[in-house]
């Protein structure tokens, strides 16, 4: 079963790698375009360290999402394609404005007002990839009473369009590196304990919520102290230069 489980995940790894590929040249682009004294900063990184869900991580969801014997459980052997993570990876940025500058680039091939300005890479990102519901999943901004998990990213699904493989979906996730860290310590102290079936203090949860929402705090002032430095610096390169403290040429003899 284990064996049977990793070839049949195989293709998802090709699939997400060639996505990958794809989408790659788009943030060296965007990466191109800050402001001359941004760019050698970190703008983002991916992981693509799990490009595929394990075959312990597939057998371990399909028995969460059964009921019990009396049902057939909702994903099997027959359907694998309805777990919408088997291929994936994610996009870790610097700061929540990278997060929505890279999600725009990603998004904007499948928004027809936005097809005159596309550039040769988002052309064949669109070519080759269709995106599901042409927008990703908004998990940042979701309202407090609406909010199931401290989760934040952006999610979007992608699906060759190349026939024969339209089912297949790759995950990909757009984040920032403070939301990365709050997913890392999330997993290890409240994913993995209840996926092995041990109890969850419910103030856990309920802390580990209220944290994801402080590091979201963290990463909008973090955006206003960039986006004041930019116009700051914007404002000392246009300013015309003060000539009155230059010593004057002597007249020619």
């Amino acid at each position: 079963m284990h064996q049977w489980l990793v070839r049949e995940t195989g293709i998802y790894r090709n699939i997400a790698t060639s996505l990958l590929a794809r989408i790659e040249p788009l943030l060296t682009a965007l990466r191109a375009s800050l402001p001359e004294g941004e760019r050698e900063r970190l703008f983002a990184r991916v992981d693509a360290s799990h490009i595929v869900k394990s075959p312990d991580s597939i057998l371990e969801k399909m028995a969460r999402s059964w009921s019990g014997p009396e049902t057939p459980p909702k994903v099997g052997f027959h359907n694998l394609d309805q777990l919408k993570d088997l291929g994936r990876f994610r996009i870790a940025a610097n700061f929540l404005g990278d997060v929505e500058a890279i999600t725009r680039h990603l998004a904007d091939p499948y928004n027809a007002t936005k097809a005159e300005g596309l550039t040769p890479e988002q052309r064949r990102l669109r070519d080759e990839f269709q995106l599901h519901d042409n927008q990703f999943e908004n998990l940042i901004s979701v309202l407090p009473y609406q909010r199931t998990s401290g989760e934040r990213c952006m999610k979007g699904w992608f699906s060759p369009r190349q026939a024969g493989l339209r089912g297949y979906r790759v995950e990909v996730q757009l984040l920032t590196l403070s939301q990365e860290s709050w997913d890392k310590k999330e997993h290890c102290l409240l994913y993995e304990p209840a996926r092995r079936r041990e109890p969850v203090p419910e103030h856990h949860r309920i802390l580990c919520t209220e944290l994801s929402a402080t590091l979201w705090l963290v990463d909008l002032q973090f955006d206003q102290l960039r986006r004041e430095a930019q116009a700051l610096r914007a404002k000392r390169t246009s300013a015309p230069s003060d000539k009155s403290q230059e010593v004057p040429h002597a007249p020619a003899q």
